[in-house]
């Protein structure tokens, strides 16, 4: 089969490989200039920090075997323990997303605009040009995808899942601004900060580039300020963990659907009647020990939505 897939984060990845293991024709349409969704990585001077997943652990079998194999390349390493391993990517989350995908077809810079289905055939407009496939998948945050999908029947549950936006501040400090032993804070911290990770003491980069992540609540309230503004706050809360280390530089990131604040308790969705099929980390397996989005669960609805799209 030809098979379209609509977002290359980790699902749409995984999703990929799998398909094309098993002798489908496929191709990646991604909006971005970059494969990866949120695990992104920023160069930033002679350094680089992570600014979407910070790193990931592993409960299941199925994302287990594949870490191990990870490990043995060389792609990812234990960060910390606490108590369960925290992997990391060895040079930045992204490149982890980038290796996962080399060999794929993937055309970037491409926004999918509109979804049909007619003689059989799902048919996607984007603002390049017109791609045919027997199959459709869609990976990207459901709030696009519902968009997509405006003039087909969904389950009411689905379209009613909202999202959570986040705030990532990244400084570039001119001396050391030790977090922690391990490089990362995530409790105790002045309200509104979520985490906050040196991506030096992380292992990622030589500069000292630290990442600060904000809460739901607070990006949530910060969410129509200026960017000047909301970075300014963001510096002056880090501060309560840095004290008066200097600041040679500073960027903001914002994701929009960081963190869906439901999931759907299934790992994948099949629209009724049509080739189309949703994934992402918010489609959850049933009894999902963790019950919450994240890098296992994106890798596993990626793994399922495939086993389905091929039989």
């Amino acid at each position: 089969m030809n098979i379209g897939i609509i977002g290359a984060g980790l699902s749409g990845i995984i999703a990929a490989r799998e398909l094309v293991r098993h002798g489908h024709t496929v191709e990646l349409i991604e909006k971005s200039q970059s494969v990866g969704g949120r695990l992104a990585t920023r160069r930033i001077g002679d350094g680089k920090a992570d600014h979407g997943a910070v790193y990931f652990t592993v409960r299941g079998e199925a994302l287990n075997r594949e870490v191990n194999d990870w490990v043995e390349r060389g792609w990812v390493r234990i960060w910390y323990a606490d108590p369960y391993p925290r992997y990391i990517a060895v040079d930045g989350m992204n490149a982890l997303a980038k290796r996962l995908g080399d060999g794929l077809t993937v055309h970037l810079h491409e926004r999918a605009e509109a979804v049909a289905v007619g003689n059989g055939k799902v048919v996607i407009k984007t603002d390049v040009t017109t791609r045919q496939y027997d199959r459709l998948l869609i990976t990207s945050p459901l709030p696009q995808t519902l968009e997509l999908l405006a003039d087909f029947s969904v389950e009411a549950a689905l379209r009613e899942l909202t999202y959570a936006p986040t705030f990532v501040g990244l400084f570039e400090f001119t001396s050391e601004a030790a977090i922690g032993s391990d490089g990362i804070l995530d409790t105790e911290l002045a309200p509104g900060l979520l985490k906050v990770i040196n991506n030096r003491q992380k292992g990622i980069t030589a500069t000292e580039l630290v990442s600060v992540y904000m809460d739901e609540a607070w990006s949530e309230a910060w969410y129509g300020r200026p960017d000047e503004e909301t970075l300014q706050e963001i510096e002056r809360l880090l501060a309560t963990v840095t004290g008066t280390a200097s600041i040679q530089s500073k960027q903001l990131k914002r994701w929009r659907y960081a963190q869906a604040t439901d999931v759907w308790n299934e790992p994948f969705y099949h629209l009724d009647g049509h080739p189309i099929y949703l994934a992402g980390d918010v489609f959850l397996e049933r009894g999902d020990a963790s019950g919450r989005t994240r890098f296992e669960s994106a890798y596993v609805s990626g793994l399922r939505v495939a086993e389905a799209m091929r039989s």
